[in-house]
């Protein structure tokens, strides 16, 4: 009996030792952008271009990415950096020049940031 006990104690330890732990992994960084008109009205159709940088933004060069808005005026970008993000959204000669065009903190692993816009008429620069 004494044998058998030992042997069981044994196989117990050597069951718990090799469980292995599971490790959960925060997703990416996710930045939702919701595109309204100046009566607040969502905006279908918008092209959302996402830049690293201000000077990039600036001068319109190497996109991350670009996407269209949704039938409720939204993109979403999925799978980003934990930086600042800045963002040029335009439709029918309407764009983001007098509104919002960044994320004011860096977003941050395991959250979604989300930015309301307001598209007009461009202001000169």
């Amino acid at each position: 009996m004494k044998k058998l006990s030992i042997i069981t104690f044994l196989a117990l330890m050597v069951l718990c030792f090799s469980c292995t732990k599971e490790e959960y992994i925060q997703p990416a960084p996710q930045l939702q952008i919701q595109v309204v008109s100046k009566y607040l009205v969502p905006v279908q159709e918008a092209n959302v271009t996402l830049y690293n940088s201000e000077e990039a933004l600036y001068l319109q060069v190497d996109p991350i990415k670009t996407l269209q808005t949704n039938e409720v005026g939204q993109v979403l970008f999925e799978d980003l950096e934990e930086q600042r993000y800045y963002f040029f959204v335009e439709k029918d000669g309407l764009n983001n020049t007098s509104d919002v065009a960044s994320t004011k903190n860096p977003v941050q692993t395991g959250q979604r940031f989300e930015v309301v816009v307001k598209i007009a008429n461009p202001i000169d620069l």
